[in-house]
């Protein structure tokens, strides 16, 4: 059986390992990832704190014990902290650092003052299993959701963290049982090897969760890129063309598509210039976003033009919907600095028969949308 100071410093090395492969992750995640910066950092303190409680007995005991401990709640907290930047939540910096300055004097009272090992080991675990806890807390309430994201990265590593919780959890049960029966947690017993046995294996689970997160982060974030428009946020022209043959492929229900056109919108770009021209598009895509279902896709066709697909929609149904979304664009202004810019849209319709091609059904819409246009804009045709 390996001694416990040997384990320490396996811990040590593979934190260490982990701390360089997480700093090594591609910058596009580690730029748009805080929680990558500071997961790798908590594995460098893990790795610190490994190397100072081997050297217990060769090193002043203020490193190899209140430096060390102080390094191993620091890991801690850098995990939460990690998460909470990782999802976008609030840090709440200062509670967390008055929280690490409590125990970290508590910590140094219990040793200096009075050699309270039960204390001190309630104290460090504590801290570290509520921090733990509540970072798998917050993986699991803040996971994607969406259809098509994976759950494993974040169930793996949320379920990793709460059971290493429950492992400072059962060390406080021990230490209060026991208060002075593991003063030495270097000395070869085979509860010390289990305990940082385990604690390794779970620090390499949770960095290697760590990892999974993030390249599904990133996965993620280069489908969305791919799929659609960075302008406007409406799925990419390649996008609403693959979901519109995907339809046309499996038609056992009408297929209705809508071909919008903003009306005059060179206008726009003449009087509020490119880049309110730009927020003319952004408007007008939140504008028919709120006024649609989830099953009914916005696709950017090209400049000013925009698809939406109606999914078991007939014609007279096709009608009534863009009638709507015509109304809802001319009654909602792009407000700007100035005043308020109003917009109006033409759109043509068409209803997909039987073994109609896409090309088909875009002309037969594209027909109708520029009858609209010479009928004076701001109406709907039917193809």
């Amino acid at each position: 059986m390996l001694d416990p100071r040997s384990l320490v410093f396996i811990l040590a090395a593979l934190s260490l390992l982990m701390a360089i492969v997480l700093s090594a992750m591609p910058s596009a995640v580690r730029d748009r990832q805080l929680g990558a910066r500071y997961w790798s950092t908590s594995m460098l303190c893990v790795a610190v704190a490994s190397v100072l409680y081997g050297l217990r007995g060769v090193v002043p005991e203020a490193l190899s014990m209140v430096v060390a401990n102080a390094a191993a709640m620091a890991a801690t907290a850098l995990i939460y902290y990690g998460g909470r930047a990782f999802f976008g939540l609030p840090r709440h910096s200062r509670k967390l650092i008055g929280a690490l300055l409590l125990a970290n004097l508590g910590l140094v009272y219990c040793f200096y003052v009075q050699d309270l090992y039960a204390i001190r080991v309630v104290i460090f675990s504590s801290v570290s299993g509520v921090l733990l806890f509540l970072f798998g807390l917050d993986v699991l309430r803040h996971r994607p959701r969406e259809s098509g994201r994976a759950h494993f990265p974040y169930l793996f590593t949320a379920l990793t963290v709460i059971f290493d919780s429950l492992v400072s959890l059962a060390r406080i049960v021990n230490a209060v049982l026991h208060p002075t029966g593991g003063a030495d947690f270097l000395a070869p017993t085979l509860l010390n090897a289990l305990y940082f046995a385990t604690h390794g294996l779970l620090a390499i689970c949770i960095s290697v969760g760590f990892i999974l997160m993030l390249n599904e982060r990133l996965h993620a974030l280069l489908e969305h890129q791919l799929s659609h428009d960075p302008l406007t946020n409406a799925y990419s022209r390649p996008m609403i063309f693959e979901l519109a043959q995907r339809e046309l492929g499996n038609l056992r229900q009408p297929l209705s598509l809508l071909l919008l056109d903003i009306d005059h919108f060179k206008q726009a770009n003449d009087n509020l210039g490119h880049q309110g021209g730009d927020e003319v598009l952004k408007h007008f895509v939140r504008t028919l976003s709120a006024n649609l279902r989830s099953n009914e896709p916005l696709g950017r066709y090209g400049g000013e033009e925009f698809i939406i697909l109606l999914r078991d929609v007939d014609v007279e149904s096709a009608r009534i919907t863009a009638e709507r979304l015509r109304r809802c664009v001319a009654e909602a202004p792009y407000r700007h600095s100035q005043g308020d810019y109003p917009i109006t849209t033409s759109i043509g319709h068409a209803t997909a028969p039987n073994q109609e091609s896409l090309e088909q059904l875009l002309q037969r819409a594209d027909t109708a949308l520029y009858r609209a246009k010479r009928e004076g804009r701001n109406r709907v045709e039917q193809a």
